[in-house]
């Protein structure tokens, strides 16, 4: 799922339990560091991303760390920068740690031609400050294009555009604080020993990470503020398996793994080759289409959807209004079940959803099919789940072989034999908070990760440092909420708290 560009910013946790010894109430995860791996020693003097530089056992606490550094965390920097003056940033330490060596965003899903969803002013900084240097206008003058893209008329950039916009932001954000740290991995975060603080209060929260290429190096830093942009994991319906053949992988991988189906399709016999798209939304659309265009004519491409049938994204302007930032107020006011009621009303604007202009070209691929003289190549096959998944050696040729079921006739049931299987299936984000945030479960209420309307995690009374956790409060505060839409504004709300304005 692409649908209206959501910030899938995954951090993949290799390891949970830090701690082997006793346990007191809570987290046994200390104030020492259990690694020679550290942070930027400060804003205004960078150490190498790349260098083992050392760090003390007695951590100097962090002002701010912000764990992952995808459009979530940039936007956060962004905001810093653009609020803080340049003489304060020498005494504010804030540090982003992100998993990646380098800065990416959807890198598996940037397909020739694709284009945003949202308009180009709901970048990082337009809709909070349109004079920043951080605009995706200020980026199309500095490169040149400017006029260019004026021409062009559009409010929707390629999709790779606005990932080198990205880059081009998180360059000017290391050049001016040097404040991200690319290759560690945050594994937990928890509350230090009580006893290690004044009595009944704890100030910092505990960030213990490890360097991503070597897991086995940790370190444990305290900070006054932490905010969390988690991300999210590709999703797999439950009947595929655990360890995917290289002969699956998902819509996020797509184009890392395209060469890969094209050669496979060449070494094949051009009649045999097939590829299953399961999924209803933009991304299963957008990669249906890329592979009508890439593979020999005599191929067979199938769209497996769930639905009835595919739907168009709701992007209308009244509709629209519900991605404005002043519409959370409302709708974190809502009860529950209020809310969820809203929730499902909207679901058609970003979930199981293609944009008109690509239901059209697709449409218009099929009707062609009918030709005389055409092959019958793209098959939208409406009301399919894939129920079983297997693996079989078809003459020393693996085959995926799935099991299809028919959502309104049960009784109907189908198996196809594919040489190759995309899963654009959406991602889940609720298993990485909950493996990050399980240092933190006895100082949760009600062992639950709850926000407040400022987006600041509910922790035990005794603890002063402060949780903002971002792009996964959709259910509390609206479908904006895992979407580029307010991110500018969003990130205002919780910088102005950790400066306390």
């Amino acid at each position: 799922m692409l649908d209206r560009d959501i910030v899938p910013e995954a951090i993949p946790i290799a390891s949970l339990r830090l701690d082997s010894g006793p346990r007191t109430g809570r987290s046994s995860t200390s104030a020492s560091s259990t690694s020679a791996a550290g942070p930027c020693s400060s804003i205004s003097s960078p150490l190498p991303l790349t260098s083992p530089e050392s760090e003390p056992q007695a951590l100097i606490p962090w002002d701010l760390i912000v764990v992952g550094f995808g459009p979530a965390s940039l936007s956060i920097a962004i905001a810093i920068l653009d609020t803080l003056p340049r003489e304060s940033r020498q005494t504010f330490r804030m540090l982003f740690l992100e998993k990646q060596s380098e800065f990416h965003w959807h890198g598996g899903m940037l397909l020739p031609h694709a284009r945003m969803q949202i308009s180009f002013i709901k970048d990082f900084a337009t809709m909070r400050d349109p004079t920043s240097q951080f605009t995706f206008m200020n980026y199309l003058h500095a490169k040149g294009r400017l006029l260019s893209f004026v021409n062009l008329g559009t409010f929707y950039p390629l999709r790779e555009e606005y990932e080198d916009y990205m880059r081009w932001c998180a360059d000017l954000v290391q050049q001016e604080a040097g404040c991200v740290r690319y290759g560690e991995t945050v594994v937990e975060l928890s509350a230090p020993e009580q006893e290690c603080f004044p009595p009944e209060k704890i100030p910092y929260l505990a960030v213990t990470s490890s360097r991503t290429c070597e897991p086995s190096r940790r370190t444990t830093r305290l900070a006054r503020n932490v905010v969390l942009c988690p991300g999210a994991r590709p999703r797999f319906p439950k009947c595929f398996p655990t360890e995917l053949p290289s002969r699956i992988c998902h819509s996020a991988e797509f184009l890392y793994k395209s060469a890969a189906v094209l050669n496979l399709a060449l070494q094949s016999a051009p009649a045999s080759f097939s590829v299953a798209v399961v999924g209803a939304g933009q991304s299963a659309a957008e990669i249906t289409q890329y592979l009508n265009a890439n593979l020999s004519l005599s191929s067979r491409i199938d769209m497996i959807v769930p639905t009835c049938a595919l739907r168009p994204s709701d992007d209308s302007p009244f509709v629209n209004e519900i991605f404005n930032p002043e519409a959370v107020d409302g709708i974190y006011a809502l009860p529950d079940d209020r809310r969820r009621k809203m929730f499902e009303e909207h679901k058609g604007t970003n979930y199981s959803v293609v944009r008109s202009d690509l239901l059209e070209t697709l449409y218009a691929t099929v009707y062609e099919q009918n030709l005389p003289g055409h092959n019958t190549r793209v098959r939208i096959k409406n009301s399919k789940s894939v129920v079983d998944v297997e693996l079989i050696d078809k003459q020393d040729c693996e085959k995926i072989k799935l099991k299809l079921i028919d959502r309104y006739h049960p009784e109907c049931i189908e198996t196809e034999q594919y040489d190759f299987v995309v899963a654009a299936t959406g991602y889940d984000k609720s298993v990485i908070v909950t493996e990050l945030l399980s240092g933190l479960k006895p100082d949760l209420p009600a062992n639950e990760v709850a926000v407040d309307r400022g987006y600041r995690a509910k922790l035990d009374e005794n603890i002063e440092a402060r949780l903002w956790v971002q792009g996964c409060n959709e259910t509390t505060h609206g479908l904006s909420d895992t979407l580029l839409s307010i991110m500018a504004v969003r990130a205002k709300e919780i910088v102005d708290q950790i400066f306390n304005k």
